[in-house]
């Protein structure tokens, strides 16, 4: 299993697009194959994150090339500022 913990901060002026792709990726995401969670949060900061689990390496790859995906890719720069990522393991 791969989790991952995605951070995104908007550029200013930006957060109610980004807001609106993150949330139009959820349930696509959540229907995909090897899909195990794919939550979004929010902070008081602003900042968006995701919190992924995967099956495996093999259907995290599939999801990257999801029409839902490459649309969040693509729109991505104009609306991202600040964008971080890790992987988590289990304890």
């Amino acid at each position: 299993m791969i989790t991952k913990l995605i951070q995104l901060k908007a550029k200013p002026g930006k957060s109610a697009e980004l807001n609106s792709l993150v949330q139009s990726l959820i349930e696509p995401s959540r229907n995909e194959v090897g899909c195990i969670k794919y939550d979004a949060y929010s902070d008081d900061s602003g900042s968006i994150y995701l919190i992924e689990e995967w099956e495996s390496a093999e259907t995290l790859n599939a999801h990257k090339l999801t029409a839902h995906f490459l649309k969040f890719k693509d729109a991505g720069p104009e609306l991202i500022e600040e964008k971080g990522s890790i992987a988590l393991n289990p304890l």
